[in-house]
């Protein structure tokens, strides 16, 4: 069903896809694969539609609890870990059995994270063992992988180093933050483990007005429901082709069966929700708050970096140094709260616009 507000797993539900689908594919024959979109573009849907069809070993880590976090620890890491390894057959969970720090008991895997730890490297080198006896590949995924970068006390890029020199293993990150999930990998950084390693990268972009429309169109036609083009027409001009807004619509229409409302509750959720995100993204940059709503405010419509300059200083009175302002239009860039095309910046997504747009989300700031 195209308006099931959950991440898709039946390839039937996957609308216009095809060539992403392919492309993760192929990416899954290779050690490093980026699979990268703004958020509820549909990624977790592709991943979970190719562990269906792909007979593989899948790991599959959803990292996206940790948004709100300030760090995460090794206890964090091995606990996700620990979670993904029990979804495998019992009868591969049995072959983890003589690896250091981990433990099958019964059916259960368990992972020590303190004294005696299983090291990330030795749990890998396993997998690719398992997956090259049975036949299949073993594929890593890390679902927003961008939270990793706040893991303290382990440099977990050594061991994924490790395994794609050497072992048998295919590893996918994906990542809503599309600049963060760079920066947590450093792979153009000479200093990191990953430093020029060749990788798969597969982008998940809006669909375009025509797709967005003809989405919704069947998407409706699914369930027998007759909507006029003008309301379709309207949703796209108020959501944009982001695919995850587009299904909150035309859920929202099922059960109210009025366009104006649905319209309405897909709004106030889609802001409640770019609200949350942004206050998640503040919550590691304490101090800089008032200054972030400001650029957020003065790009609303789209602003060049002279323009946040004179809004901030005006606001504070004094002067803001130049490396410091580039500074927090990269992170904002980073974190896919704005594009920057050309010299402009403007928000990544229409109802990113709106959230910002009105000055009671905006509180005291």
């Amino acid at each position: 069903m195209l308006f099931d507000p959950k991440p898709k797993e039946d390839p039937k539900d996957l609308f216009d896809r095809e060539e992403e689908i392919s492309k993760l594919r192929t990416g899954i024959k290779y050690p490093l694969t980026l699979l990268l979109g703004i958020r509820r573009s549909g990624k977790s849907s592709l991943i979970k539609v190719l562990m269906k069809e792909e007979d593989a070993l899948w790991i599959y880590l959803d990292l996206r609890k940790y948004e709100g976090k300030l760090y995460l620890n090794y206890r964090d890491l091995t606990q996700e870990l620990e979670k993904a390894l029990n979804t495998i057959p019992d009868k591969l969970r049995k072959l983890l059995n003589g690896v250091k720090g981990v433990n099958v008991m019964g059916l259960e895997v368990k992972l020590k994270w303190g004294r005696g730890k299983v090291e990330v490297s030795d749990l890998l080198e396993r997998l690719s063992e398992i997956g090259e006896r049975e036949g299949k590949r073993a594929i890593i995924v890390l679902d927003e992988s961008q939270e990793l970068r706040k893991l303290k006390g382990y440099n977990l890029l050594y061991p994924l180093a490790y395994a794609y020199d050497n072992l048998k293993v295919s590893l996918v990150f994906t990542g809503s933050e599309v600049g963060m999930v760079y920066r947590f990998l450093k792979l153009n950084d000479a200093g990191s483990p990953l430093f020029g390693r060749a990788f798969v990268n597969v982008t998940v972009p809006p669909f375009p007005r025509d797709k967005a429309i003809e989405f919704l169109r069947r998407g409706f036609e699914e369930v027998g429901v007759r909507v006029k083009d003008d309301e379709l027409e309207d949703a796209y001009s108020n959501l944009g082709g982001i695919p995850g807004w587009l299904t909150y619509y035309g859920f929202n229409y099922l059960q109210e069966r009025d366009h104006r409302k649905a319209l309405d509750k897909t709004i106030s959720l889609g802001v409640s929700l770019i609200m949350e995100e942004f206050r998640n993204f503040l919550s590691i940059r304490r101090g800089a708050e008032s200054r972030y709503y400001a650029i957020m405010r003065v790009c609303v419509k789209g602003c060049r970096w002279s323009d946040v300059k004179r809004a901030i200083e005006a606001k504070e009175g004094v002067e803001i140094d130049d490396k410091r302002l580039s500074e927090l239009l990269q992170n904002l860039t980073d974190a896919s709260f704005l594009i920057k095309e050309n010299d402009e910046y403007k928000p990544a997504d229409i109802m990113i616009s709106k959230a910002f747009e009105s000055p009671i989300n905006m509180g005291s700031y």
